[in-house]
């Protein structure tokens, strides 16, 4: 339900235990510090997952003493946009993890950053797995391109579900946990429109609406967008959009103007 994150966890309830969740003021153009020895960027581990992540500081001194207490002087600090650091590192295979303000002597970090991985056969930025966003494929690629939308796509449908309503439950309960401690920690450049879509195909709308909630995203200009098994467009407070499905620009004008009516009205 979820794609792989960094190869080897499948789910977040893990990594919650290492963020200490806080609220950094950061977005996708922020300037950033990582260490760089000139070939690789300096990894943090996370030895009881099995995992290492991306190493990025909010400040050059922090980056530093980091540096120096774990005794890795031939890394040096640099700056770096966080959307470069995440566009360089996206991976085909798995979504790729980064640590946010990781402490020089221990696991915990201030909070996690996701980069979803890019699907090779959608051509989408997605964190569910492929095989459960086929659906993508139908999405024509030049208007994708030409119009400037910046999406992550999660899709998810009863075919990897159990039929077991207990087991069914649990493992919708697993899902949405795990997206919602992934989507707000997913930052996207700029785009003519900026929305994580969900995609419900579940036949059972008291199961869908449990997935439709606001998030606070990690980027002002983004929000979440949610797209029900009757093909309702809906925002996560339960307004509809209505949109013309015979091509894209039909759907994504649409949100185009609301995205820009709603920038209209906080800078006027």
């Amino acid at each position: 339900m979820i794609k792989k994150i960094e190869g080897q966890l499948k789910n977040t309830i893990e990594l919650k235990r290492f963020s200490k969740e806080i609220k950094v003021d950061i977005n996708y153009y922020s300037i950033v510090y990582l260490l760089d020895n000139d070939s690789e960027i300096l990894l943090h581990n996370i030895p009881s997952l099995g995992i290492s992540s991306i190493a990025i500081f909010t400040n050059k001194e922090q980056a530093s003493t980091y540096a120096d207490y774990n005794n890795r002087t031939e890394y040096r600090t640099k700056a770096a946009m966080l959307g470069t650091i995440l566009e360089e590192n996206k991976h085909n295979d798995c979504i790729k993890l980064i640590s946010l303000n990781p402490e020089k002597n221990g696991e915990e970090v201030d909070d996690f950053i996701f980069i979803p991985f890019f699907d090779s056969l959608t051509k989408q930025k997605l964190i569910s797995p492929s095989d459960e966003a086929i659906s993508l494929l139908s999405i024509d690629q030049y208007s994708h391109r030409l119009m400037g939308a910046e999406i992550t796509f999660f899709s998810i449908n009863n075919k990897f579900l159990p039929e077991d309503n207990q087991q069914r439950s649990e493992k919708l309960t697993t899902v949405l946990d795990d997206i919602s401690f992934i989507i707000p920690r997913i930052p996207m450049p700029k785009g003519s429109i900026n929305f994580i879509c969900l995609i419900l195909n579940l036949e059972n709308p008291v199961e869908e609406k449990a997935f439709i909630r606001d998030y606070e995203l990690f980027d002002c200009y983004s929000e979440v967008l949610y797209v029900t098994s009757d093909l309702k467009l809906q925002s996560g407070s339960l307004q509809e959009i209505s949109y013309d499905g015979s091509n894209l620009e039909g759907i994504y004008l649409p949100i185009y103007n609301r995205q820009k009516a709603k920038r209209n009205s906080v800078n006027s």
